[in-house]
């Protein structure tokens, strides 16, 4: 096969949609209503759980749909992946059980949408049991999904962002986004290649890494005049949160605070994966890069860029939202609000770290709790996933400055012990702060929830006719 051939199948194999949905088959009207909502359950909840959404919310959107249509309470339990209904149906009946696996898929927060919307009208009871069946195969039939290539540039978005976040030269904003851009297409390419994502995310950092070692040259050795007094490392850190930004420590944590404590570990442990990972990669490509001559410098004071005011950073906690909120398929209306929490997150941040004798950590952890509060009452107006919103509101947070900055100090250690625990110190900061965001956003989700409960009673409780005159 000729190169631009092999070049062509690449690309198909790196655009190739690989958020298959569940299979759901209408199951004939002879089969018991019962055994029918149990199915119609545990399709939903293995849907929600392959992308991500908390054990919580899915356990309790399939007590809804149980309680509707069972006459006997079901009980639901999730280890990882593994769902298991069980109902106790008398004394004439032998007890039921069924089991599902849930296999990962990517994530799309319009389907997540449709279906939190279908579960809602279930336990309202405005869908009688076959409509609910019609409905869900009807949402599986059409889901709406963005081209493979606006997702890739919302991936782009994310690192070109924390460029405009930096304050960096308008050519490397430009690389990064280019950067982004090929590295969403050949994480595709690998996964489509199951290619495991632990050394997806190696070669992923890797590249990165070595492209900015090689803008470093270009600059310096080759005195490319247009890429002269950049910073590249800023390429290297925008791979970071990039990457970072994909992985679900929220709804780990989340899970973890709700005591499901199998999910929320085993989660956990993949969030841990990916991130040893990246930092390997990135580890990796410092030291090929310095291997090669390619010398990648750090400015100790670039860690305090991150308090630093401006209509600019502003912009790039915006962007940086909006495309992550673009990648996770999130609706139109959802994007906007997604960019509105970005600008919120960072401005909470700015302020608390200029204004209060406080550590980047609390600072990070305050920020990350104004925006799941923010979330969680907007997303039921905005008919948008709270964790889709919460999500893409923190990843401006994302302490990928600090992460590097430990990586390069690992790197560039000579074997001077205080150089190795000062790298040390910092990445143990980075994953404290990274620890504040997840706990913080959690607890944000949980303080507005019953607040969210209450308004929404109260607006029930209006006259009939109110809601539409106003």
């Amino acid at each position: 096969m000729d190169a631009p051939r092999r070049l062509k199948a690449i690309f198909q194999a790196a655009t190739h949609d690989l958020s298959v949905n569940p299979d759901f088959e209408k199951f004939d009207e002879n089969l018991s209503p019962n055994m029918r909502a149990l199915r119609l359950t545990m399709t939903i909840a293995d849907t929600l759980i392959a992308m991500g959404v908390s054990v919580a919310d899915v356990v309790s959107m399939s007590l809804d749909i149980t309680d509707r249509y069972c006459k006997r309470k079901v009980q639901f339990d999730v280890s990882s992946t593994l769902i298991t209904a069980s109902q106790d149906r008398g004394n004439d009946m032998e007890p039921l059980t069924l089991v599902r696996h849930a296999m990962p898929r990517s994530i799309n927060n319009m389907l997540i949408q449709s279906i939190q919307m279908l579960v809602r009208d279930i336990a309202h009871g405005k869908v009688k049991l076959q409509d609910a069946e019609d409905r869900l195969e009807e949402i599986f039939a059409s889901t709406k999904t963005y081209p493979y290539s606006l997702t890739a540039a919302g991936s782009a978005l994310i690192s070109s962002g924390v460029g405009v976040l930096f304050n960096a030269k308008l050519i490397v904003v430009v690389i990064m986004f280019i950067v982004g851009a090929i590295v969403a297409l050949l994480m595709r390419y690998l996964a489509h290649k199951r290619v495991p994502l632990f050394f997806a995310q190696v070669f992923a950092a890797l590249f990165i890494t070595i492209i900015a070692g090689i803008t470093t040259y270009a600059s310096t050795d080759l005195n490319v005049s247009w890429l002269q007094n950049i910073n590249p490392r800023l390429i290297v850190v925008g791979g970071i949160i990039m990457l970072v930004a994909g992985l679900a420590i929220v709804g780990a944590v989340q899970d973890a605070i709700d005591e499901f404590y199998v999910t929320a570990n085993a989660r956990l442990l993949k969030v841990v994966m990916m991130t040893i990972g990246i930092v390997a990669g990135v580890l990796i490509g410092l030291y090929i890069s310095r291997r090669l001559g390619f010398y990648l410098t750090l400015e100790q004071t670039t860690s305090t860029g991150f308090i630093q005011r401006g209509n600019w950073e502003i912009f790039g906690a915006i962007l940086i939202a909006a495309g992550y909120a673009i990648s996770t398929q999130t609706g139109k209306f959802g994007v906007i609000l997604a960019a509105g929490l970005g600008a919120i997150a960072w401005s909470t941040y700015q302020a608390i770290a200029s204004f209060a004798p406080l550590s980047t950590i609390i600072a990070s952890g305050i920020a990350a709790v104004f925006v799941g509060i923010v979330a969680t009452l907007l997303s039921r107006v905005w008919r948008t996933p709270s964790s889709a919103l919460m999500t893409a509101g923190i990843v401006p947070l994302v302490p990928g400055l600090t992460l590097y900055n430990g990586l390069f100090a690992l790197v560039g250690n000579t074997g001077s012990t205080s150089t190795f625990n000062e790298a040390s110190l910092t990445l143990f900061v980075a994953a404290l702060i990274a620890l504040a965001i997840a706990s913080g956003v959690s607890l944000g989700h949980l303080v507005a929830r019953p607040v969210r409960r209450t308004l929404v009673r109260a607006r029930n409780a209006l006259p009939y006719g109110y809601h539409t005159n106003h």
